[in-house]
């Protein structure tokens, strides 16, 4: 039975230093990875709320202020690399410019997008349950072309801090995953690390010490908290919530938008540097719009 479901948006939020940067390894198509397309009339186009974005940050921008990756062989005390527990964090995949970037929380929250040379393709939510070395999914939604298509039969194994394989079924398709442990995940935070403001044409959001928030996201207006996922940690993994303030905006007021988030790393044209950005995935809890994007402290 054919279980495309429509949805009535999905936001490109994409910063014009977004996902086309470098990085992982493995991966392309709807999951990163491989999978066949829907079925040819069953989507329509995605809207598209921002341009594509270049593969990294343009070296001539004096406001960027670049640091070294950090590395997972020396995370530092306190990081998902160092403390976590082998599956929770960053997971990303390319190919030339097919890249999937893929967040997972300590609660088995998993999220993933799949951009080429910039531009968001689909999008995933779901939960799994992990014990080293297997995962099961339990639930998941696929969002594809303006749709969202419910998912089965999910499962696979993973290597702690090191790859994440597997597969799953929507709309009566297989998705093979295959993703590496990202050298953000051995990054050590605090709430105020994503204090300050974060932006992108289009969007921008001033974040608190406190991880209180408010701004514009695709130029709707918000507000909201971005908050470590697990309290009082080091792990770079932390939830967003955010609430439309407009009612005629797309985000719109009263709705709530819920997701994960990570300081992500995106690299400096012409430099051994990167500069940090903010990497998010939310959605409604009735899966009718979906937003992500990533933005760069100014």
């Amino acid at each position: 039975m054919d279980m495309k479901i429509k949805a009535k948006l999905t936001l490109s939020l994409l910063a014009s230093l977004a996902l086309a940067a470098c990085g992982g390894g493995g991966g392309g198509g709807d999951g990163g990875n491989s999978a066949a397309a829907p079925s040819a009339g069953s989507a329509s186009a995605p809207a598209v709320a921002s341009a594509p974005a270049p593969a990294s940050a343009p070296a001539s921008s004096s406001s960027l202020s670049g640091e070294q990756l950090p590395s997972l062989s020396s995370p530092q005390s306190g990081s998902a690399a160092a403390t976590g527990n082998g599956v929770e964090g960053i997971w990303t995949s390319q190919f030339g410019i097919d890249k999937t970037t893929a967040l997972v929380d300590p609660q088995g929250n998993i999220s993933y997008l799949n951009t080429v040379g910039g531009i968001g393709l689909s999008e995933f939510f779901g939960v799994i349950a992990a014990g080293a070395p297997n995962w099961t999914l339990t639930s998941g939604t696929a969002f594809i072309g303006g749709f969202y298509y419910p998912t089965t039969s999910g499962s696979g194994t993973f290597v702690n801090n090191q790859t994440f394989t597997g597969s799953y079924v929507e709309n009566s398709n297989t998705v093979n995953l295959s993703w590496n442990y990202d050298a953000a995940n051995a990054l050590a935070v605090t709430q105020s690390s994503v204090a300050g403001t974060w932006a992108e044409t289009g969007s921008s959001l001033t974040i608190a010490n406190d991880g209180t928030l408010s701004g514009t996201l695709s130029n709707c207006p918000v507000s909201g908290t971005l908050l470590l996922a697990t309290p009082s940690s080091s792990k770079n993994l932390y939830t967003l919530n955010v609430t439309g303030t407009t009612a005629s905006c797309t985000l719109k007021s009263g709705a709530t938008y819920t997701g994960n988030a990570a300081i992500t790393f995106l690299p400096i044209t012409g430099s051994n540097l990167y500069v940090r950005t903010i990497f998010f995935m939310i959605k409604t809890a009735t899966n009718d719009t979906v937003a992500y994007g990533q933005l760069t402290k100014q």
